[in-house]
């Protein structure tokens, strides 16, 4: 068994890195190839011709693009993603520094979403046909069909303004915890900071649910579906005639089989999440990676830009690769 999943991890591994180079590859020509010069927009329109070659020397820009490229990867590899000129800081310490409130926001998220969503998607399974399974398909259709944007702002309006929830950055700063594992919320319990805790707890929420409700309206229907089929098949009815147990049956045969679908997806849907959320870090003010993003464009940081674009890249690429490790165990065909 352990071989067997080494092998497997290994296959997956040498795919990956097609993919990867062909980003990094994608990621430098584009950056290379847009209109404007790119020192200009770090230094301004004023800039001395002393200064620009300063710079063209230090992004090493003067070289042919065989050898940039070939250093491009090399600094990828050691993570060095280059400085920001707009910022003073190097793009690695921005990027890992907004991470965790990025992290903490999708898991927040998902853990709404699968609250909300695979019950639902079970019964309506379960109810197949009836009126309760129109209802669950139509509340999954509406969660699929808001706009994130206007999700959030009613939100902010119906929570943040008539209910007095807290809408802003993830704590108080008067409640902030010494930063630990950068999750506010395990920082806060690590202190036994019970106040600050309920505090991040209430500023997540709205984002959160910004993020969980389209993500459940998803669930709610692939899970239906997939469950649906299931139920239907062959070895399900078999093991009816056999009289296996309901919960057992449910369980352990059928919503195991019917998660293979949804695991791909729900995988698939993390990576975009924990980098594509822009328009709800930018509307709670979240100081995610999605912020820092909205940031970079705003003040034209190229090399933020460029290295947030390609630590975008590798999340997905891994995330990918976690959900093939995940088939393996769900899926016993790929086993075989």
């Amino acid at each position: 068994m352990a071989r067997s999943i080494l092998n497997y991890l290994f296959m997956r591994l040498l795919q990956v890195i097609p993919t990867v180079l062909g980003v990094l590859f994608i990621v430098f020509f584009l950056s290379r190839i847009l209109p404007g010069n790119p020192v200009i927009a770090i230094l301004g329109p004023k800039a001395t011709p002393e200064n620009i070659e300063k710079v063209v020397k230090e992004l090493g820009l003067d070289k042919d693009y065989f050898t940039q490229f070939i250093e491009y990867l090399g600094d990828v590899i050691r993570l060095d993603f280059g400085r920001s000129y707009i910022m003073n800081v190097e793009v690695r310490d921005l990027l890992f520094d907004r991470l965790p409130a990025s992290f903490e926001l999708v898991i927040v998220a998902y853990i709404l979403s699968i609250i909300i969503g695979l019950p639902l998607g079970i019964i309506a399974a379960l109810k197949r046909g009836t009126w309760v399974d129109d209802l669950v398909r139509i509340l999954g259709v509406i969660g699929i069909s808001m706009p994130t944007i206007w999700l959030g702002m009613v939100l902010q309006i119906v929570f943040g303004i008539y209910l007095g929830f807290p809408v802003g950055e993830r704590i108080d700063p008067l409640l902030a915890p010494k930063k630990v594992t950068g999750f506010m919320l395990i920082d806060t319990l690590l202190e036994g900071n019970i106040y600050g805790f309920l505090d991040a707890l209430k500023r997540i929420a709205l984002p959160a649910l910004t993020l969980a409700l389209p993500l459940s309206g998803l669930l709610m229907r692939l899970v239906r579906t997939s469950m649906v089929e299931v139920l239907l098949s062959d070895y399900i009815r078999t093991a009816k005639m056999k009289r296996v147990p309901r919960d057992v049956l449910l369980y352990r045969h059928a919503l195991k089989n019917a998660l293979i679908p949804v695991v791909t997806v729900m995988g698939l849907y993390f990576a975009v999440v924990v980098t594509g959320d822009i328009i709800v870090e930018t509307i709670f003010s979240w100081p995610g990676i999605g912020r820092l993003i909205y940031e970079a464009v705003l003040l034209r940081d190229y090399m933020v830009i460029q290295g947030a674009v390609i630590f975008i890249s590798l999340i997905y690429v891994l995330v990918n690769l976690v959900v093939d490790v995940l088939y393996f165990y769900i899926d016993p065909r790929i086993k075989a």
